[in-house]
């Protein structure tokens, strides 16, 4: 990708910060008119050198660390060298200035210090190979090698190999510890919703799937978070309901403990209730996550109580072999929730479907 405007180093002191220095580039075996910015302080690694952001009046195809010279306009002497280091360049304000010359400094190294400035400078959004092959020079063996290098020294994460994409630790890091701060700040404002949806943290953050994936399955095994169902929360957080509420919640237990839940839909228990689909759903979460319930496959909702009763009749049953009939009269269910349920109970291992019957395991 061509480039009018890039950061480069030369061997050339200003004569005046305020105003840019107008002279010719000669590169690629071209002259070329330009204008060189120079940034303050100049701290580039040879004395009487500085760093510019140089803008050319013809785009370039330019890579890390190609070299080119600077003459005078009009054949004045002035004939000194320097070398590309950020072909990408762009204008930014003061205050980022030093920000701006650290990762030029990075960049006056080798490669894997140059590849190293790159992660960084990308921070949570992910560098990816073609960015990196844009900007340099670097074979994919050299990348791969350099990449899997930085990783064992724990400065990186490769987020997939095929293509290449990275993060830095520090990166990552800076994400996990914004996830955590952005659930305190839902959970003071909302003290009454169970968590925050997927959808919602996707919005928040507007990052590649792969990074913010790889970030909230880090602070679950981590147990900084927990999830149920599409839904995030700290690991210790409650959700304080008002007492009209609890009162629901408590309701909403007893139903599914007497089994009513079966005999009535998610839309009927909203009208019983008069709750939202949203809320409705937070209340179930809720049961849920207060391992008062459990949801099996195709919706099936279970008392926890009642579900423990069902798996110590099983064990007790006295036989290593249960028909669907038997379960049936064992649960007093009918066949349209009894298959739910036995599939829910292959799933917590304590049958395994045999042909048409169920092994006690």
């Amino acid at each position: 990708m061509k480039t009018g405007c890039f950061d480069a180093v030369v061997s050339i002191s200003p004569v005046d910060r305020e105003k840019p220095l107008q002279a010719q580039l000669l590169i690629q075996g071209i002259k070329i008119p330009a204008s060189f910015y120079f940034y303050e302080p100049a701290l580039a690694e040879k004395p009487g050198s500085s760093f510019v952001r140089i803008h050319c009046q013809e785009p370039l195809l330019l890579k890390w660390k190609d070299i080119f010279k600077v003459k005078g306009l009009e054949g004045k002497d002035l004939l000194e060298e320097g070398f590309v280091l950020n072909p990408f360049s762009e204008k930014i304000n003061r205050k980022k200035i030093k920000k701006r010359i650290a990762f030029l400094e990075c960049l006056q190294g080798d490669e894997k210090l140059m590849l190293f400035a790159l992660i960084q400078e990308k921070r949570i959004k992910g560098l990816k190979e073609r960015e990196v092959i844009s900007f340099s020079s670097l074979t994919e063996s050299s990348l791969l090698r350099l990449t899997q290098e930085l990783e064992q020294e724990g400065r990186i994460k490769i987020l997939s190999f095929s293509p290449l994409f990275l993060i830095s630790q520090e990166s990552f890091d800076f994400l996990c510890q914004k996830i955590l701060t952005f659930l305190v700040h839902f959970h003071n404002k909302h003290p009454e919703e169970p968590g925050v949806s997927m959808e919602r943290v996707k919005k928040r953050f507007d990052l590649h799937p792969r990074i913010l994936s790889l970030a909230l399955k880090h602070l679950l095994r981590a147990g900084q978070i927990k999830a149920s169902e599409d839904t995030f929360s700290l690991s210790d957080f409650m959700a304080v309901l008002t007492p009209e509420k609890e009162k629901i919640l408590k309701d909403l237990e007893e139903m599914c403990f007497k089994g009513e839940f079966c005999t009535f839909s998610f839309e009927e228990l909203q009208k019983h209730f008069r709750l939202s689909s949203k809320m409705l759903d937070g209340m179930l979460s809720l049961l849920i996550e207060r391992k008062k319930i459990v949801q099996g496959k195709d919706g099936l909702i279970l008392h926890s109580r009642w579900l423990d009763k069902i798996i110590s009749r099983i064990k007790k049953f006295g036989k290593r072999e249960l028909t669907v009939a038997d379960f049936k009269e064992m649960t007093g269910l009918s066949r349209k929730y009894a298959i739910p349920l036995l599939e829910l109970l292959d799933q917590m291992g304590v049958t395994r479907r045999k042909g048409s019957l169920r092994e006690i395991l």
